[in-house]
């Protein structure tokens, strides 16, 4: 592939969860310890079946059931990170709810400390990749009963920010709650002053995507729909707000028809910034290479192109501008 050296900033921890040992969380699993591999498999990972985002989220459920205790949380982390690290990686931003790891007794404290944990070990194994978290509030339709674990969530954040955690996200299915319903919300991680990236034009419209940036999004999380308003496309543009680009977990949402189909080359010409992303490694068996390959035999990707939106991910990273020219360097030293 083009490089060895590669950058994922949407990239979410339990759909990512590799599989093997997420295969070895289930044979201790009541519910899914009588699955053979196969079947097994066919929980983690989507097939024809997908139709949309509702039957794409679908496939968290295994996960999300596995990852309750502090070891799958801390060995899950682990294992995703060297992942990572064997593909290549030289930074991630791995995000994840912490209220979704609650259901064993966890409080969403600890499971950002033993996430933190892990990332801080792994370090010392893979030096070669950088990490760092991004905590999700969660869309899950019954807003009475997740609004005070969204808001506890943007005081982890605030909490824990620049010790391992660089910005808030929302995620879930978009489209439940109305986007303005999270609007108090976002205000008081803005009183934080930290950094936003909102999953937006989705499964949803482009109204979507002008509300998260007057949330204060420095990023938009997909953005699909945003070829189907001219002046969400300026206001890309013209702020440079770089969309995360998912385009497999697109294509099997079918928020777009194909490969083919997918905008990516639209805003690209139009002078959005663009970062190409796995989204979910697992469930959507994909990885940094696969997306490379897809959008060079699909979309008509040069290598020119895929350069220009690693250099972009590097630009949009929630790092320092010193952290910048760390990766910068490591970069400029393999094109050499």
């Amino acid at each position: 592939m083009f490089t060895h050296k590669k950058i994922d900033l949407h990239l979410h921890f339990d759909g990512s969860l590799p599989l093997a040992y997420a295969y070895t969380l289930a044979k201790q699993h009541p519910s899914l310890q009588k699955l053979d591999e196969k079947a097994f498999q066919k929980r983690m990972q989507v097939d024809a079946d997908c139709h949309s985002l509702y039957d794409y989220l679908a496939r968290f459920d295994t996960p999300l059931a596995l990852l309750q205790t502090p070891e799958a949380l801390y060995f899950g982390m682990c294992a995703c990170i060297e992942n990572l690290a064997n593909q290549g990686l030289i930074y991630a931003e791995i995000r994840f709810a912490p209220q979704q790891h609650t259901r064993g007794g966890l409080s969403q404290q600890r499971v950002v400390e033993i996430l933190l944990q892990a990332r801080k070990d792994c370090a010392l194994r893979f030096s070669q990749l950088k990490v760092n978290f991004i905590l999700c509030m969660m869309v899950l339709g019954e807003e009475s009963l997740t609004h005070q674990a969204n808001v506890e969530t943007v005081h982890l954040c605030h909490r824990y920010l620049k010790d391992g955690v660089v910005a808030l996200d929302l995620a879930g299915a978009e489209g439940l709650a109305p986007m303005i319903d999270f609007k108090q919300l976002f205000a008081l991680a803005r009183s934080y002053q930290i950094p936003l990236t909102i999953h937006a034009g989705e499964s949803y419209g482009p109204e979507n995507i002008e509300t998260a940036i007057a949330f204060g999004a420095s990023r938009i999380g997909h953005g699909t729909s945003a070829l189907q308003d001219e002046e969400v496309m300026a206001l890309l543009r013209d702020q440079q707000i770089p969309l995360e680009v998912c385009i497999t977990s697109n294509v099997q949402c079918e928020v777009t028809a194909s490969y083919e189909a997918h905008p990516i080359h639209q805003y690209l010409s139009y002078g959005i910034p663009i970062t190409i992303n796995t989204d979910n490694m697992t469930i959507s068996h994909t990885d940094l290479d696969k997306e490379y390959a897809y959008l060079m035999k699909y979309q008509n990707f040069q290598k020119e192109d895929l350069a220009a939106c690693l250099s972009t991910s590097l630009q949009a990273a929630f790092l320092s501008e010193h952290e910048k020219n760390e990766l910068r360097n490591l970069l400029q030293k393999e094109s050499l």
